[in-house]
């Protein structure tokens, strides 16, 4: 009976958060009373979405629990750290969609379970781009570039329900993947391409990461995961430098497809 009633409990609490979550609500930035991603921030609940209009936001953001940031357009909203500290920060359960996060030291920083990076171009911070802790995010159709650190760094980070898969990584003035401590986490279908280290440098304790279908190209030193599973050919970007454009040429190997049979790196935008 009591183990009845523990299951009738947890059944409940299940029902009430997915209403939560199915009922959240869109707040808008800029909107009445609100001017700031900070601002909407304060506001919002478990469950709720932050739609943020084109511009540039000079703040730093938490994002609380549960929360999903979203840009209207993508790469059109810009949330620049005025050259200091961490741009964005993901609570658990948090997602940020379709940014440009730049000019801090960290761009985005993630510890917690059940996160999700996606569809943003984090650039030209001071220190790394993507720095994870424990628990890997989804961390998927990103541009990670011009950080003059590493792409994407990672302290004993498990890929329970994250992934990187399908991200740009390149130009970074450090490696383009580093992982510490003992991390366990497969790395698929991205272009890590032209970082001034290593493409992934993995510790020790993390050589069970694995790595498959990836493009690792004009990195100063390739990884030492580098199998049979990887490429290595130049993907002649249109215009990263000045457009920040990384499209790559249209006549490309057969091997430019990951294990999707998807084109490698970032997809559309769309």
């Amino acid at each position: 009976m009591k183990f009845s009633k523990k299951l009738l409990v947890a059944g409940l609490l299940a029902v009430v958060t997915l209403s939560a979550t199915a009922l959240g609500e869109i707040l808008s930035v800029p909107s009445v009373g609100i001017q700031t991603i900070g601002q909407a921030m304060m506001s919002a609940k478990f469950g709720d979405s932050i739609l943020v209009s084109d511009g540039v936001y000079r703040e730093h953001v938490f994002i609380k629990a549960g929360v999903s940031l979203k840009a209207k357009n993508t790469f059109k909203a810009v949330i620049d750290g005025k050259g200091k500290g961490t741009v964005v920060t993901l609570s658990v359960n948090s997602t940020l969609y379709g940014f440009e996060i730049r000019n801090g030291t960290i761009g985005v920083f993630s510890k917690d379970i059940n996160n999700a990076i996606i569809k943003c171009r984090i650039v030209k911070n001071w220190m790394t781009g993507i720095i994870c802790v424990r628990h890997l995010p989804k961390i998927e159709d990103n541009i990670i570039a011009f950080n003059k650190g590493s792409g994407i760094q990672g302290w004993d980070v498990r890929g329970t329900n994250g992934s990187i898969n399908h991200n740009t990584i390149a130009f970074n003035a450090n490696n383009g993947i580093a992982m510490g401590g003992s991390s366990d986490i497969i790395i698929e279908n991205n272009m890590i391409t032209f970082n001034e280290r290593f493409s992934v440098k993995l510790s020790r304790n993390s050589e069970k990461t694995q790595l498959n279908k990836n493009n690792l190209f004009g990195n100063l030193t390739v990884s030492n995961k580098l199998t049979s599973n990887n490429y290595a050919f130049d993907p002649k970007f249109s215009s990263p430098r000045f457009k920040m454009d990384f499209t790559v040429e249209s006549k490309l190997p057969c091997c430019a497809y990951g294990s999707d049979n998807q084109i490698l790196g970032m997809r559309t935008l769309d």
